[in-house]
């Protein structure tokens, strides 16, 4: 049984898998031209002194910061609106497999996929920024990144969070909280304004305890 459900979860992520594995590499192909044309306009030194005054680096990235972002939401929709519009998550729920299972594995699947860009992502910039810069503005530049990828991922959990809500007002409500919770890990635009990341992760980490008490909600809901 679980393996059916989670070949249904991939069945519906593939095409949104494949393209956003493109767009990644799009993204690493566009820091990288962004960061030669400016060497190049701006001079070594004038570079060099952009990228530890102003940050360049974190604006040379942009996409990088927003792509986590999209992943989280497409996948969220792509999962599990459909199985809200067309009553699927109804029926599931009388498949012979607890509440609990079924939802945390269909949350962790395309969390996995998730996870695996990012991975992508994190390590892919280290080899874009490190071709150019020391180590020192590498290590500056990635810890700065790590709330970037916390973002995308409570996005994925907030967004499915929401759509499993089985009521309006509340799904309203969640969404003016997660907005919060999301903006969290964008308010920082130089290095080193996050010494506290560890808040963030554990924001994050208690995350899919939130899907599991919309499952709950609605479970009772359909009664």
């Amino acid at each position: 049984m679980l393996k059916a459900i989670l070949y249904k979860e991939w069945i519906k992520l593939r095409w949104a898998v494949i393209v956003i594995a493109g767009l990644t590499v799009l993204s690493l192909a566009y820091s990288i031209g962004m960061i030669n044309y400016y060497v190049e306009f701006q001079g070594a030194f004038s570079n060099w002194m952009f990228v530890i005054g102003k940050s360049l680096l974190l604006k040379n990235v942009v996409f990088v910061k927003v792509l986590p972002l999209i992943t989280g939401l497409a996948f969220a929709l792509i999962q599990f609106v459909p199985e809200m519009n067309n009553k699927r998550m109804r029926l599931s729920y009388h498949l012979p497999i607890s509440e609990k299972k079924l939802l945390l594995s269909s949350a962790g699947f395309g969390y996995m996929f998730l996870l695996i860009e990012i991975v992508f992502l994190f390590f892919g910039l280290w080899l874009v920024i490190s071709m150019t810069y020391p180590t020192e503005i590498v290590h500056k530049v990635l810890i700065s990144t790590i709330p970037w990828f916390l973002g995308g991922s409570a996005m994925y959990f907030m967004v499915s969070f929401i759509i499993l809500e089985p009521t309006w007002v509340y799904r309203i409500i969640y969404g003016v909280v997660a907005y919060g919770l999301i903006e969290l890990n964008f308010r920082a635009s130089t290095y080193d304004q996050y010494q506290r990341l560890w808040i963030l992760i554990l924001i994050v980490a208690i995350m899919p305890l939130t899907i599991m008490f919309a499952g709950h909600r609605f479970r009772r809901g359909s009664k």
